[in-house]
């Protein structure tokens, strides 16, 4: 319980570095804006109609590839300067000891997970403020645009899958939807801390990146095998109705592997921080064997 006492003020400490680095709220902001711009044409097409929409947008946001390759891009962003040790570093892991600093940056990729999500979910509801029908069923709007053909007369870039319409209840799809994108968002971050951390360069942040593009260049026609690592395909619900299927690729498989390698990537990372110890105790006996 103390290490998670410790850890915890950890995870508040680096999250109190969002008011020094303006980095990471302007990122945030942009992020919103960029999700807002892309659902500016639906709010125009239910004001023409006169129809209020349902605050189901978040889930065929992040079924769109490109709007899905933005969100994940910017995961990179968010955590590239991992393993976030500044000047009180040395001092802060003196007195909490490397377990309970491992534990409170994993704490803090979580809470910051956390946060870039529910900038997400804003970011999906506040356009359609005015304009919103508070209901638990799909509405007019996402099936028309599921089944019509207005969305090249409006602009519209997003598609509302009529798989996803069909087969799931919007609330249970919008749950299992910031359920995945929350999974994903914490995978990259924590392939991000550990490469950085491990190799003390930046090869977690470049794996990120890989990461993040991964969906695009399947969605492109390469191996579709890869939908099986990639973590920002396996946030699509409508992943799972495509070539994927074939390789046994399915929600269950997708909440299996975010629990399992979201788990030992926790551990490994925490881990990680034992690594000048774990050289040293190597470099010792090294040269005690000489």
């Amino acid at each position: 319980m103390g290490h998670f006492i410790k850890a915890n003020r950890i995870s508040r400490h680096n999250l109190k570095m969002m008011k020094e680095n303006i980095r990471i709220p302007f990122l945030l902001l942009l992020v919103v804006l960029y999700v807002a711009d892309n659902l500016f044409p639906i709010v125009s097409f239910s004001r023409s109609v006169q129809i209020d929409a349902t605050p189901y947008a978040f889930v065929f946001l992040i079924n769109n590839y490109q709007i899905q390759f933005i969100i994940t891009a910017c995961t990179v962003i968010l955590f590239c300067n991992a393993p976030f040790e500044d000047e009180s570093y040395q001092y802060m892991i003196t007195r909490a000891g490397r377990l309970s600093w491992g534990m409170g940056q994993v704490l803090y990729i979580v809470k910051m997970s956390a946060v870039y999500i529910g900038c997400l979910f804003a970011a999906s509801i506040l356009p359609f403020l005015g304009h919103l029908s508070w209901s638990d069923e799909w509405g007019k709007i996402w099936g028309t645009l599921a089944k019509g053909n207005v969305r090249a007369e409006y602009g519209i870039k997003m598609y509302a899958y009529s798989n996803i319409i069909r087969d799931y209840n919007p609330i249970q799809a919008l749950g299992m939807s910031v359920l995945l994108e929350f999974a994903c968002i914490l995978f990259i971050g924590l392939v991000i801390y550990f490469g950085n951390k491990i190799t003390g360069r930046s090869a977690g942040t470049v794996l990120g990146a890989f990461l993040a593009v991964l969906d695009v260049c399947v969605a492109n026609d390469w191996a579709d095998w890869a939908y099986g690592f990639s973590p920002a395909s396996l946030a699509q619900l409508n992943l799972f109705y495509g070539y994927a299927s074939k390789w046994g690729i399915n929600l269950n498989y997708a909440g299996r592997f975010f629990l399992i390698v979201s788990t030992i990537l926790g551990i490994l990372c925490i881990a990680a921080n034992y690594k000048e110890k774990i050289i040293d105790r190597f470099s010792r006996r090294h040269t005690y064997g000489r």
